[in-house]
């Protein structure tokens, strides 16, 4: 988790939605960059997200 100062401002919303765009362009490098065996954790089971799809 982190934050900004123009996250937490009137208007950060939008800011904040910008920077979920940024990281959902590069899904699949941020995946490949957090280690091997992720794949068995986020399966889009029991309450995870799946390890293909983008979602916040």
């Amino acid at each position: 988790n982190y934050s900004t100062k123009s996250m937490r401002e009137d208007g950060g919303f939008e800011v904040i939605k910008k920077a979920i765009l940024n990281l959902s362009l590069r899904h699949k490098e941020h995946i490949s960059a957090y280690g091997e065996g992720n794949e068995r954790r986020l399966t889009g089971r029991h309450e995870t997200a799946s390890i293909d799809q983008f979602s916040w």
